[in-house]
């Protein structure tokens, strides 16, 4: 009886929340593809621009995962040691700035992600819907002039 009282406890903390509240993602399967319905895409930026959130992750693969993002003008700009990002851009648009140097650096905790007030010396590119934005470990990104920009971001640890 007490291992079914562990096992509910345990998937209940699982199912209603992790970090922040936002519910844990379900694990990436090893034996079979995984399908997101764009009807339920739609469903998650629905809620997460209601409860001002801003980003799910769907998909936890461990050194990889799959996320819906929201970018603010306030986010700042980022810089990745051990993973690289692949955004595919599925409504409006934005400027990313790329490269260059993150400017003010600070270490991020519990993570390796680095925070900056700005980049210095970028390349900045173009982005709307359909667009596909590549960053490698340690190259600062950042994004401007965003207008209506929701993108999924997949993620993986490099190193």
């Amino acid at each position: 009886m007490r291992k079914i009282g562990i096992v509910a406890v345990a998937a209940i903390a699982f199912w209603s929340g992790g970090v922040y509240g936002q519910a844990a993602a379900p694990p990436a399967p090893t034996d079979k593809a995984a399908y997101f319905a764009n009807s339920d895409l739609q469903n998650i930026w629905k809620d997460l621009e209601a409860r001002q959130v801003l980003n799910k992750r769907v998909l936890e693969g461990g050194a990889y995962s799959i996320n819906i993002r929201i970018v603010k003008p306030t986010d700042p700009p980022l810089m990745h040691a051990k993973s690289l990002d692949v955004w595919l851009v599925s409504a409006g648009s934005a400027t990313a700035v790329t490269g260059g140097q993150l400017l003010d650096t600070k270490k991020r905790p519990n993570s390796d992600d680095a925070a900056g007030t700005a980049i210095k010396g970028g390349v900045e590119q173009a982005l709307k819907a359909g667009d596909v934005l590549y960053i490698p470990p340690g190259v600062p990104h950042g994004f401007k002039d965003i207008q209506g920009f929701r993108a999924f971001l997949i993620r993986f640890d490099t190193k």
